[in-house]
């Protein structure tokens, strides 16, 4: 990849000095861009002798002579004018031996002592290539990226970056370099192919997360318009009528007079009759634009995925989706919803996610006597809302009850110590573990509370520790000196519950090993279950086991169908709320598949349900609205997460 034009300057250098360096001069004309206050260093006879001889040695190709005579001559001579060239002929002489790392130190210290030197810019263009070849494209761009002026170069560098970028299946940055050249073009005719290069990215490369990526970096401008009308066109294939809406309206709002705003207006007139062309409609009601999107349009997923998969293994099935977004004006209002419902007479409802707009919605629904399964509330008062309420979500009071079991039953722990956050969900945590072990026969020997802010749990732990040596735990204490050293402690309980995120447990686990708490069981909750965990136990949670509603590393085949396919319809990964609500999606379509016709059929089926599995977990079966599954439980089998039932 390296072009010897780059060199070209370095050749003339070495085969032509620069001026005033001729026989008998001992000074140069200063040259230019090394000026200071009007006057160049003198050039020393010794300085002009060994850069002659290091010039000559290399224009003869005896790069063991020229090499370290031009060394010699950057450690006698560190403030000379003659530097920049020296350096440059350091960077070819290295980089023919195979030297990169120092060819590119040679070449950046020109950048860094002299840029505005007019060797600046050859040194700049051999970089480019020797990071080129080295496959480092960003250290490429920030060559040029904050350079003013030199537009002839940088598209030169831009063309081969976005190439190599290309050739790397790294489609997003090529079209991000591209997009950097095209500000350049001042031509019409370069900058319209540089535009449908760009557009047959968009086109045939980018995937939908990324081109969401688009609309985000360049808002109502080229390229965004091309990235919304791919995304229509993905919405539109596959029936995602919600979405496709969303982003003709978008498209509306931002390029009213683009050519695809006609047929985009087309579009959006078919959708509702699209819509109400399906026999029976699954109605999902979520938060999908404000501060609950991402868990909104997560859950809205995993439905997705759940009706997919219904179509397929039943493809003459006349179902479909109608989507509500919670977060839009006056869509939560009753009125509103009723409407709504009146209108398209969906069989079930999928959502909310929050306990309180179940509040809000069932009501509507209980009068509609349309089913309601929210796939993730967790309100105890929930199933008191009405019969046409059900609820497929971990609550902690499941969670409580389930690792206790585990821990009593099939870990044969009795005695339990509590570390929880000083707050309201807190001590409901304690009170719901203490229930649940009280009713297997163990016992809480201490509960000790934490603030929610803290960082630092030494004062915590101390006092976890008084309180057990008080009554059953052991300490041995040896004399060092004046000081006393704490060799053993054998705490007086069995386990300790962390219930609470992975942020507050992952700093507290490595302290509790600190003050000598270790090898002893240590159990959690749900809050446990995220990639950052691991990483802030380090080695100190081996064997720590937590309870949660999904696990997307479990070995079922069916949750490794789900993920898989998770994946790869919505290039992410598939989270609890995705879960959740794929199984609430198929419960209700399990009893269309079942024969149900109406809503009031539905809920009698839900109300029957005995053994279903789910991605979430077995369900035994649905009472009073409840789902009652088998519990997932994960555990820390070295350093790795671990399905243990």
């Amino acid at each position: 990849m390296l072009k010897g034009s780059f060199f070209l300057s370095l050749v003339f250098l070495l085969l032509f000095p620069p001026a005033g360096m001729g026989q008998g001069s001992s000074r140069a004309d200063p040259p230019p861009g090394v000026l200071n206050n009007g006057a160049a260093p003198p050039i020393s006879p010794e300085e002009k002798a060994l850069f002659d001889q290091a010039a000559s040695a290399a224009a003869s190709g005896n790069a063991e002579a020229a090499l370290p005579s031009f060394e010699q001559f950057v450690l006698r001579f560190p403030d000379s004018v003659l530097l920049p060239d020296v350096y440059l002929a350091l960077g070819q002489l290295y980089s023919k031996r195979g030297e990169m790392k120092r060819a590119i130190d040679a070449l950046k210290t020109i950048l860094d002592r002299f840029p505005k030197h007019p060797r600046a810019d050859t040194a700049r263009l051999q970089l480019s290539d020797f990071y080129l070849m080295l496959g480092d494209l960003r250290e490429t761009m920030d060559l040029w990226v904050d350079l003013p002026e030199r537009e002839s170069s940088k598209m030169l560098i831009y063309e081969q970056v976005a190439q190599a970028y290309l050739d790397r299946n790294e489609f997003l940055e090529a079209l991000r370099v591209l997009m950097k050249k095209k500000e350049l073009i001042v031509d019409p005719i370069a900058s319209s192919a540089v535009r449908e290069a760009i557009i047959s990215i968009l086109k045939e490369k980018l995937p939908e997360k990324e081109l969401q990526t688009i609309l985000k970096e360049y808002g109502s401008a080229f390229p965004s318009d091309e990235a919304m009308v791919r995304l229509i066109g993905i919405y539109d294939s596959r029936g995602d009528y919600y979405r496709e809406e969303r982003e003709i309206k978008r498209f509306l709002s931002a390029f009213p007079n683009h050519l695809f705003a006609g047929e985009a207006g087309r579009l959006i007139g078919q959708i509702r009759e699209k819509i109400k062309a399906h026999r029976f409609l699954l109605g999902v009601a979520l938060p999908l634009s404000g501060r609950l999107a991402p868990f909104g349009n997560n859950a809205l997923n995993g439905v997705q995925l759940a009706l997919q998969q219904f179509k397929e293994a039943l493809p003459g099935a006349s179902v479909g989706l109608v989507v509500r977004d919670l977060d839009e004006d006056g869509s939560r209002s009753q009125p509103s919803l009723a409407e709504w419902i009146d209108e398209f007479r969906p069989i079930a409802l999928v959502g909310p996610l929050l306990s309180k707009e179940v509040d809000r919605i069932a009501p509507v629904a209980e009068k509609a006597d349309l089913v309601l399964i929210t796939p993730a509330a967790t309100a105890a008062r929930l199933p008191s809302l009405g019969k046409s309420v059900f609820r497929n979500a971990i609550t902690a009071r499941f969670q409580c009850h389930s690792i206790a079991e585990y821990a009593v039953t099939q870990m044969n722990l009795r005695r339990f110590a509590v570390l929880f956050p000083k707050e309201g969900l807190g001590a409901e945590w304690v009170r719901c573990f203490s229930e649940a072990v009280s009713r297997l026969g163990g016992e809480i020997v201490h509960a000790e509370p934490y603030p929610i802010d803290a960082t630092d749990f030494t004062a915590t732990i101390r006092q976890l520790k008084e309180a057990d040596l008080k009554k059953d735990g052991i300490v041995e204490i040896v004399q060092e000196g004046k000081r006393k050293k704490e060799v053993s402690y054998t705490p007086g309980f069995d386990a300790i519950f962390l219930p609470g995120d992975a942020g507050k447990a992952g700093l507290m686990i490595p302290q509790l090993a600190f003050h000598n708490i270790k090898d002893i069981p240590l159990l959690g909750t749900s809050g446990w279950n995220t990639p950052e965990f691991l990483k802030l136990v380090g080695p100190y949670a081996e064997g720590a086991t937590f309870i949660d509603g999904f696990f997307v590393g479990s070995p079922d085949p069916m949750v490794r169908k789900f993920v898989g396919q998770y994946r790869a319809k919505f290039q992410q990964e598939p989270d609890l709320f995705a879960a959740q609500a794929f199984d609430a999606a198929r419960l209700v379509l399990a009893a269309l598949e079942g024969g149900a016709l109406t809503s009031r059929d539905v809920k009698a089926a839900l109300a029957n349900t005995k053994d279903f599995q789910g991605v979430s977990g077995l369900v035994s079966e649905i009472r009073d609205g409840e789902v009652l599954k088998k519990p997932i439980l994960i555990q820390v089998q070295r350093g790795k997460l671990v399905q243990v039932n």
